[in-house]
């Protein structure tokens, strides 16, 4: 199997030699982990669309476990109900430098067309994240090319019996139950799938290209404010006066964007006392 994995891997880092930017990146990496004199480094391949709060969840577990985090952004002009690369890349930016020790974790962009169809599975993305200078890929359960199965009553995936030198790590998937009341791991959590809402990344494009704020369960709300006002610019006529009228402010003149507005929405939404 672990051969097989190489064989299928080697096209895939080929192409990633063959690119101009990727000496950049695995030297970029390299002067980070030199200057944390970081021993473990951790990779995570992602698409972030949108950021939601798993993906939050999949960052914090990987980042109390490594020195640094390394997030490969997928970049792709294949799939059209993607958000645009750099809207994806803005909102994940915004977490790291605001939620995270931004010092240890880097965005990376990542052209997936180049990699090809080929190198989307899981057991190729870890040989390329061991390339660029990562120990560990960490992945969802659902990332591409898992493949869970039973053998002898255990249950297993496709990446059983890989490439060790990939070592891949594989984490459960997250959900929100409304009987614990928090984000949880199905591993963890004793009650029904029935009690589950899932963070279905398809689901929140729908809401958001409709142009409604998803739940802040679901999505922090500055997260969702600003794809909000990038999808749909200058959408009220009269933004101050609606402002004004609907949320509490300093008494003074101020001027306020398309993000301040979903912001104060966001806040209103959360507001308990009426309901």
């Amino acid at each position: 199997m672990a051969s097989k994995r190489n064989e299928e891997a080697a096209p895939c880092i080929k192409r990633l030699e063959n690119q101009s930017c990727i000496k950049s990146i695995k030297q970029q990496i390299e002067d980070v982990k030199a200057k944390l004199s970081a021993v473990q480094v951790s990779a995570i391949i992602m698409v972030a669309n949108p950021f939601h709060r798993a993906h939050e969840r999949l960052v914090r577990i990987t980042l109390e476990k490594s020195d640094l985090v390394v997030i490969f952004l997928l970049e792709s002009q294949e799939y059209k109900e993607l958000l645009p690369f750099a809207l994806r890349k803005k909102t994940l930016q915004y977490f790291v430098d605001n939620y995270l020790h931004k010092n240890r974790v880097l965005v990376i962009p990542l052209d997936s067309d180049t990699l090809g169809e080929d190198c989307s599975n899981a057991a190729t993305h870890g040989i390329v994240a061991k390339c660029l200078g990562c120990d560990t890929l960490v992945v969802g359960e659902y990332h591409n090319g898992i493949g869970f199965y039973y053998d002898n009553n255990r249950l297993k995936t496709s990446l059983d019996g890989c490439d060790e030198s990939a070592n891949i790590e594989v984490v459960s998937r997250f959900v929100f139950c409304n009987e614990c009341n928090t984000l949880v791991s199905v591993k963890t959590c004793p009650h029904g799938m029935h009690h589950h809402i899932k963070y279905n990344s398809s689901s929140l494009i729908a809401l958001l290209k409709e142009g409604i704020l998803p739940p802040a369960v679901l999505m922090r709300k500055d997260i969702s404010a600003i794809i909000l006002s990038a999808l749909y610019p200058n959408r009220f006529k009269n933004i101050a006066q609606i402002y004004n009228d609907l949320f509490p402010g300093t008494g003074l003149i101020e001027m306020h964007g398309d993000e301040d507005f979903y912001m104060e929405l966001m806040k209103l939404y959360q507001t308990t006392s009426l309901t």
